[in-house]
């Protein structure tokens, strides 16, 4: 959603008179495996001859995800999706676990130069720090007249924007939707010297339109996870959006903050494999610290999404920036950026100002893009520490700014110290949901891996193959007591404690 946009009630009585049901009116379908077993798993498309075979059956597809090795159906025919025998789960989209020195080039920043300047950017960008060869994927909803506006010529005529796609209509991008993405480019990478200049003006961009903004359903994080998984092919170093996800239309199946743990939410899961594959994840932490939902919003729980809330110009946090912590005591957000009476361009291009996390957001994923192309030697994890060791309340983080405001100047102080290589092996990344288990455990995994499921007398009870990155094995046989679950690939493994009641 477009951070400022909370509840809506409008559409109640038609949902009701079309649907007639009080729960969300889509699902997840999860295949047991993918046709290609040779491909990357990541890279194999979804089992398309399962996809005909419920098309055959009368089964319309709304949406599908690679990654998941899932589609994305009506609830009118999960009975009949329950019946195919490479369906492993069927989950509802509403309901879950809880109910970025010599001076190289002087830059003209016009009237945006003190919401770049708070974190040194100014100075950043005068040592030619300025985000060359990074490619940064937005995902946003819509980009109004990027095409066609001046403010954005040098852009177009720098090849800088590299690709575009709608994934909302699933076609082309048409540039005739929210000025909001608009926005976000401008203060991510604009170049329009004597005006405004974004915090990255040499980044290469991917233009993602993935939210519907007349609406708030689920079906807005199929489109995010769809777009993710375009950006990787890609190839792209970061993603940001200024959206999140919490609560819905009406029918559709809010969150609690419960859910905001970090492992719960389908997008915060994506978001967090998109990081273990090499992209940099930020995200805006929400509009809502004035508002009954106040806390951080999915993607932004992620363990390692940097969230950004927002100050103002006297460095103060703003109402409306959301809170944290995670719900599981993590600090959330981690950094903040200016997000009160930023500079921005309006719908015909002319400079106004503006407020919200949506707009501190785009201004730390231009830092990192920074930081990134000058340490190209350096690791996401190295940069994402640097970034917050340089806070100024790094010592002393508290849940409203986290850890504070960034300086990249200290970032970079920071990535300039040489660290000693250390050869480490590869740890084995494994998530089990929920625990305690009663009928079902979902195992998160690195496909190919295999498992085994011991009692507490040391004896093996149940033991099979984790085909997918999501895996759901049935435990409705197992009496109830304590287990330890092994999983295994290769030469690493990683054992985890599990209680079935």
């Amino acid at each position: 959603m477009r951070l400022n946009n909370y509840l809506r009630i409008n559409l109640l009585i038609l949902l009701c008179l079309v649907f007639g049901i009080s729960k969300s009116q889509n699902s997840w379908v999860y295949f047991n495996s993918k046709c290609s077993e040779a491909e990357d798993f990541f890279k194999a498309s979804v089992c398309q001859d399962f996809i005909g075979q419920m098309k055959n059956d009368g089964i319309p597809i709304i949406g599908q995800s690679k990654w998941l090795n899932a589609v994305c159906i009506s609830d009118q025919f999960i009975n009949r999706a329950k019946s195919y025998s490479f369906v492993s789960q069927i989950t509802s989209m509403g309901q879950y676990a809880h109910q970025n020195n010599s001076i190289h080039e002087d830059y003209n920043y016009g009237q945006s130069d003190w919401q770049l300047d708070m974190i040194k950017l100014t100075n950043y960008h005068k040592q030619g720090n300025t985000g060359k060869d990074i490619t940064i994927a937005l995902f946003d909803g819509g980009f109004w007249k990027v095409d066609s506006l001046p403010i954005f010529d040098s852009l177009w005529y720098n090849n800088q924007i590299l690709a575009t796609k709608d994934f909302v209509n699933n076609g082309p991008m048409k540039f005739n939707q929210s000025t909001h993405g608009m926005q976000v480019l401008a203060l991510t990478g604009i170049n329009y010297p004597d005006s405004m200049m974004g915090a990255a003006p040499k980044a290469n961009f991917i233009l993602a339109r993935t939210e519907n903004t007349s609406s708030e359903t689920h079906l807005e994080e199929l489109n995010w996870i769809n777009a993710l998984e375009w950006a990787d092919s890609i190839g792209v170093d970061i993603i940001h959006s200024s959206l999140g996800y919490s609560l819905f239309d009406t029918l559709q199946g809010d969150y609690t903050y419960e859910d905001m743990d970090g492992k719960s939410t389908i997008i915060t899961i994506a978001a967090q494999l998109a990081v273990e594959r090499g992209i940099f994840v930020t995200n805006s932490a929400g509009n809502s610290g004035n508002k009954p939902w106040y806390y951080i919003t999915a993607p932004c729980d992620g363990k390692d999404v940097l969230c950004v809330g927002a100050v103002d110009s006297f460095r103060q946090i703003t109402s409306f920036s959301s809170r944290g912590p995670s719900s599981d005591g993590r600090i959330k957000p981690e950094v903040c950026a200016m997000g009160r009476r930023n500079t921005i361009p309006n719908s015909k291009g002319v400079l106004k100002t503006g407020s919200g996390t949506s707009f501190s957001g785009p201004l730390i994923a231009g830092m990192v893009a920074c930081l990134k192309s000058k340490h190209s030697d350096k690791t996401n994890r190295q940069i994402f520490n640097a970034v917050i060791q340089s806070c100024h309340m790094y010592e002393n983080p508290d849940f409203e700014y986290g850890y504070g405001i960034p300086d990249v100047l200290i970032a970079d102080s920071i990535l300039n110290i040489p660290i000693a290589h250390i050869k480490t092996s590869k740890e084995l990344n494994v998530t089990m949901s929920p625990n305690p288990a009663k009928n079902r455990l979902q195992i998160r995994s690195e496909p190919g891996s295999t498992y085994h499921l011991t009692n507490n007398l040391g004896k093996i009870v149940q033991k099979g193959f984790l085909s997918n990155w999501i895996n759901f094995i049935n435990i409705d046989d197992l009496n109830n007591g304590f287990y330890t679950l092994k999983v295994i690939k290769g030469k690493t493994s990683i054992t985890k404690k599990l209680i079935i009641n």
